[in-house]
């Protein structure tokens, strides 16, 4: 016993001696990480910041962390982002629709029951996903009591005088009415401040709420009981004279019951808000599409028994927030190929409208180019990139090679009228695939016949003007625009209003032929930054679909709206794809560079000392994982608290370390090349050994052959004498 005490003794005096040099050790590297961090804060794009610390402060730098090559390459393959989505309930204290009474803890087991298994998917070419993957939280919190009176006060006050003298079925409601009140509470919050909320951690590892971020989106989920029990819906900047009329057929923009607004939340974040107690509706692709908005796609606490509705109505509410997640907070990229910044030289890209009109003189105006500026600047706000929008006008008879795309991708289809079971009556439509075929391949020939010359990073959009029809004409019969990597396609005419194939309330939707500007806009942000569909969604479980819910209001997708302003979450969402991609591209670069490492070192022996033997370029690989990490770790902490150019930023300082890292393992090849020609030389006469050799053998073998037969010969003749 007196011995093992003695032992204990000796270990805890060993201990003493080497902790202060380990707890030493820990803080330079704290330190050294804290003047990185501050140096990246301030450097310029392209200044390498490792090569400017001091040689005699890189040590700290180049000790490794001991970890495997496989453990580090899965922190460069495998990057969780933590987001937060905070949901505030108005209505659901017992003062709304049945009574409702709605505990945030409940509702947070619940949020956390979802998951939620995200990954950030590129769709097209083919389905692929990123290193990074969102990781969500959420939060849940009531609206404090003086915004639940002043938005059911604003609510009522309209709604009664809206029903004064009569009694519509329906009393419509502008949105601002609601979402003003809504960005004013929000825009009062002091930043970093928030209400008292309760935390539902990420059921994918996430550990506890992140309480230093900020929200990526605000979601406002309103139940407060309607005046004399209206029913009403919320339109999107409609003239007061066509919503008097009430028909549905003749509004611009369809009404609902939810928006994504164009402020801000407290925390720099996305604003949207649904209301429950509005009408049921439905709205989306005709003849049951995918998608399709049905009166009961929204939890309303009308539907539940009144001694139910508290519980039963929380698995709808939590599915509600996975739907905001996925379409508002963190949609998928539709494409990789993005228009990143300094690729052809220079940060600007330049979107080239390039009007092919039918006529001599120049057409009407079919796109806005000062909305184009004025929404494309908003999206790339404090970002790195900026875009100039310019036009340019190319008659038909000034290009053959137009009017030979034209007509090639014209075609006659046969259907019925939208809405009717028995017309069918025959039309022109443009094949988009076609067209945009014979554009690819003579575009740069068109640009120049236009005065376009590409010196720049250049997005040609295609806007074919064609004045002279009468008869509507549209990209597949159903688009006004089409998106593709590089490019975009638009088409204009003079023709009354289209029927497409949506509907609003049961009333098919139309849309102006004359008028492309939103059109064009939403292809611009899905050709250049990647920006999808408001209504496309993605799981991992399913796969790509459809979800026309959030394709109302201040999107530029869809016949749904008619509006040409974009949504605080559609905008980030072309800062965050910028991000990621140039993110993805570097860190995969690093992750190359690790999976050479790991083929080197022995099996059951990952470790970048078996990898490489060398110690001076064994710590310098060290220096620059260990510099691209913290990059990375910063790159993404911007990314979560929504900081999209910061994030963008950071994402371009990590080219410096990947190509670094390139070098030293170029060096490392060139050195192994060189020991495997060492020890595999040769001499010239070594050339001369297999015909040589080969000679002798054949001469021994036919003279051992010759004496065996003489012997025989011998033997035989003994025999006979």
């Amino acid at each position: 016993m007196r011995w093992r005490e003695i032992g204990l003794l000796v270990a805890l005096l060993a201990l003493a001696h080497f902790a202060p040099g380990v707890q030493g050790n820990s803080k330079m590297q704290h330190g050294a990480k804290l003047m990185l961090m501050e140096e990246l804060r301030k450097a310029n794009i392209g200044r390498d910041v490792w090569a400017h610390i001091p040689k005699n402060k890189r040590s700290v730098w180049e000790a490794h962390d001991g970890r495997t090559i496989n453990e580090t390459l899965a922190s460069f393959t495998d990057i969780p982002v933590d987001i937060v989505v905070h949901i505030k309930l108005i209505g659901f204290d017992g003062d709304g629709i049945n009574h409702v009474k709605v505990d945030e803890a409940a509702l947070t087991r619940y949020l956390r029951g979802l998951h939620l298994d995200l990954q950030t998917a590129v769709l097209e070419p083919e389905l692929k996903h990123l290193s990074l993957r969102p990781r969500v939280h959420f939060r849940v919190s009531k609206a404090p009591v003086s915004l639940t009176h002043r938005v059911a006060g604003v609510l009522t006050s309209f709604i009664f005088g809206a029903m004064q003298g009569k009694r519509p079925a329906t009393v419509y409601v502008p949105h601002r009415v609601v979402d003003d009140v809504l960005a004013a509470e929000e825009a009062g919050l002091q930043p970093g401040s928030t209400h008292a909320y309760h935390a539902a951690p990420s059921s994918e590892g996430g550990g506890s709420d992140p309480a230093h971020l900020p929200a990526l989106l605000t979601l406002y989920v309103l139940n407060l009981e309607p005046p004399a029990s209206a029913d009403y819906l919320y339109t999107y900047k409609e003239e007061d004279a066509v919503v008097a009329a009430g028909n549905w057929s003749e509004f611009r923009s369809c009404p609902g019951a939810l928006f994504a607004s164009e402020a801000r939340a407290g925390g720099g974040g996305s604003l949207a808000w649904v209301d429950l107690a509005a009408a049921p509706h439905s709205y989306g692709p005709l003849r049951g599409g995918q998608g399709q908005v049905f009166p009961h796609s929204l939890p309303h606490a009308t539907a539940f028994l009144p001694a139910a509705a508290s519980t039963a109505i929380l698995p709808d509410l939590a599915a509600l927030a996975a739907g905001a997640v996925s379409h508002l907070a963190w949609p998928a990229l539709q494409h990789g190929d993005l228009a990143l910044p300094n690729k052809d030289g220079g940060d600007d890209l330049e979107v080239q409208i390039i009007h092919i009109h039918d006529t001599l003189a120049v057409p009407p105006r079919s796109v806005d180019l000062e909305v184009l500026r004025q929404q494309l600047a908003g999206a790339l706000a404090g970002s790195l990139m900026a875009v100039q929008v310019k036009e340019h006008f190319l008659a038909f008879a000034m290009c053959d090679l137009c009017v030979n795309a034209y007509t090639n991708a014209l075609r006659v289809r046969t259907q019925r009228q939208e809405g009717s079971n028995v017309v069918a009556s025959a039309g022109q439509i443009l094949d988009r695939l076609v067209l945009h075929t014979t554009l690819a391949e003579y575009s740069e020939i068109i640009l120049a016949y236009a005065g376009v010359h590409q010196t720049h990073n250049v997005l040609p959009v295609f806007v074919f003007d064609l004045s002279l029809r009468d008869e509507p004409l549209l990209l597949d019969g159903a688009l006004q625009a089409a998106a593709f990597p590089g490019m975009v396609i638009a088409v204009a005419s003079r023709a009354a209003p289209v029927r497409t194939r949506f509907s609003c309330g049961h009333m098919p939707r139309s849309l102006q032929p004359e008028d492309a500007t939103r059109a064009v806009l939403g292809a611009v942000l899905q050709s250049a930054f990647g920006a999808p569909h408001t209504a496309q969604r993605y799981s991992p479980a399913s796969g790509p679909g459809w979800n026309y819910l959030w394709a109302l209001g201040a999107t530029p997708h869809g016949p749904l709206s008619s509006l040409t302003t974009l949504s605080v979450a559609s905008g980030a969402a072309v800062g965050r794809n910028l991000a990621l991609a140039e993110l993805e591209r570097h860190v995969g670069r690093v992750a190359a560079v690790l999976h050479g490492l790991n083929k080197l070192s022995p099996p059951h022996k990952s470790s970048l000392k078996w990898a490489i033997e060398r110690t001076d370029l064994r710590n310098r690989v060290t220096a620059r994982l260990n510099v691209a990490a913290v990059k990375l770790e910063m790159a993404v902490s911007a990314l979560s608290a929504g900081r999209n150019a910061e994030a963008l930023r950071l994402a371009r300082h990590l080219s410096t370390d990947a190509s670094a890292l390139e070098r030293a393992a170029l060096q490392l090849d060139a050195q192994l090349t060189q020991e495997l020609a060492c020890r595999g030389g040769t001499d010239w006469t070594v050339l001369l050994w297999p015909p040589a050799g080969s000679l002798v053998a054949v001469v021994a073998a036919l003279w051992w052959r010759s004496r065996g037969a003489r012997l025989k010969a011998e033997a035989r003749y003994d025999k006979i004498y």
